[in-house]
This record gives structure tokens, C-alpha cells and sequence, in this order.
């Protein structure tokens, strides 16, 4: 989300699109989205407008069982996984505080190879979804922002914060963490008995917290104009490890957004 301060001044543009890419040592994703302010400006209050899509890759590995039931073997899947999202929503200024929400459709797709009969989330999915972006300007230097989804396609709930502060007009630094969570995540918290959420001949399978799924890093922010670059690295829970504990790896995050 941009800040609406930095050309608070200026007329408003009435289009926003970004693009990013988030890799890991077992997962890489690329997305990118469009914004439209069809009545006003992108930072006016008002209707808006999104669309938004992405595509990725992960690997992990785990067990299944072998000829005798007793004994199981660990099993390499590669997967796809792909989303896209059409959203009608509404943005509102009050003072510092900048509110949008985003309710519509969303598609997500999880295609596993081999084909894992134990996991929940696999296949495409349509659900509704719904986004909630705040964006907080602290002082003449400081900002905040939180991010929060959640699509009922394989239960996908997203949230990152970040807490900001402009070393120069132009240059942020700060911390961010964010949190992904689906329904094999949700699953493997609650270790239910019932298959697709662990192995149920492995009576030993660790159980997931939500840390495990949670990242926490550092970021820095360039603006020039009406636009902008961050670069993102930090840790995170890595589920896509494989079998056993759920290990820490790290990541890199960079984002370009524009308005026009």
C-alpha cells in the first residue's frame, strides 16, 4: 500500500499497479495487480477497483506408506500453486489514517506432483475474499501499515504489518512480519485425526504452531515521484522443509508499485 502523504499535494492519479516476487529456499512466488479509482483520484475517498494475480512454485517432502504398513518412505512432491482475485472495495482518509476494503472473488490452485492424497489444500478453488489495508502516517517521519486478507478458498488468510521511518524524504527503513495460513496449515496446528491433514499411520508427526508460518524481517523503502521500490529479508517458518520439525529459512521480498 502507498503512502498517501508523499504527494498529498499533487493531483491524485486514478490508477495504481505493482508487481513483486517473494523467494525462499523452497518456494518462489511472482504477482502482480492493478488498482482503479474510477470517480476520483487514488488517494481521493471512493470507489475502487482491483484485480490481481500470481504464480509460484514449492517443493517438500513427505512420508507415505510402503508395502508393509509398518515402515514409510519419504516421498519428493513438487507443486504449482497459482491465484487470482477480482475485488470492488472503498477507500476513506481520516486525517492520518488511510482505510480500504476489498470484498469479490478469488481463485486459488495448489497442483502437486505426484498427486499427495494426504494434503487438504490441492486443486483449484473459487471463494469469496475480502482485504482489509491500513496505512497510519506518525508524525512527520514515522508510518504503519497492516494488511489483512482472507479468501475461503482453501481457507487462505494472509496478514503482514510493517512499522516505517523516513530517514530522508525519499528512503524508509523498518521492520515488517507477516503471517500465511491455509487449510493444511490450520490442519496441521489442530493435528486432526482425519486424513489429508497429517500421515495417519504417523502417530509421531509434530504438531504446527502458528510461528511456523510467520515471518519477521527488515525493509527499505525508496519513493521517486509517483513511484516506489522496497526490498525486503528476514526469516521465516519453513513448512515446505519437509518431514519432521518445521525449520527456519530465509527470505527476500522486492516490490514496485506506480500510479498513473
Amino acid at each position: 500500500m502507498s503512502s498517501p502523504s508523499a504527494v498529498a499535494d499533487e493531483p491524485s492519479p486514478g490508477r495504481e499497479v505493482w508487481a513483486g516476487a517473494d523467494v525462499s529456499t523452497h518456494v518462489w512466488l511472482v504477482y502482480s495487480g492493478v488498482t482503479l479509482a474510477p470517480f476520483g483520484g487514488i488517494y481521493d475517498d471512493g470507489l475502487r477497483f482491483r484485480a490481481a494475480g500470481g504464480y509460484g512454485e514449492y517443493s517438500y517432502t513427505d512420508k507415505v506408506p510402503g508395502a508393509d504398513p509398518a515402515f514409510s518412505r519419504g516421498i519428493q512432491f513438487h507443486a504449482q500453486t497459482y491465484y487470482a482475485d477480482l475485488l470492488i472495495g472503498y477507500a476513506k482518509r481520516w486525517g492520518d489514517l488511510t482505510a480500504k476494503g476489498f470484498v469479490g472473488a478469488s481463485i486459488i490452485s495448489h497442483e502437486i506432483s505426484p498427486l499427495d492424497s494426504e494434503t487438504i489444500a490441492i486443486g483449484d478453488e473459487v471463494g469469496v475474499k475480502g482485504v482489509i489495508e491500513l496505512w497510519l502516517n506518525i508524525g512527520e517521519r514515522g508510518w504503519g501499515s497492516l494488511d489483512l486478507a482472507w479468501s475461503s478458498a482453501h481457507s487462505t488468510r494472509t496478514a503482514r504489518a510493517r512499522l516505517g521511518y523516513r530517514m530522508w524524504p525519499k528512503l524508509s527503513v523498518g521492520l515488517e512480519a507477516g503471517i500465511n495460513v491455509d487449510s493444511q496449515g490450520e490442519c496441521r496446528m489442530s493435528l486432526s485425526s482425519a486424513s489429508g491433514c497429517k500421515t495417519t499411520y504417523d502417530e509421531t508427526a509434530d504438531q504446527a504452531e502458528l510461528l511456523d508460518y510467520a515471518r519477521v524481517g527488515a525493509f527499505a523503502r525508496y519513493e521517486w515521484g509517483r513511484s516506489e521500490v522496497s526490498l525486503s529479508t528476514g526469516v521465516l517458518g519453513d513448512t515446505f522443509a519437509g518431514e519432521g520439525p518445521v525449520e527456519i529459512a530465509p527470505y527476500v521480498t522486492v516490490n514496485w508499485l506506480t500510479q498513473f
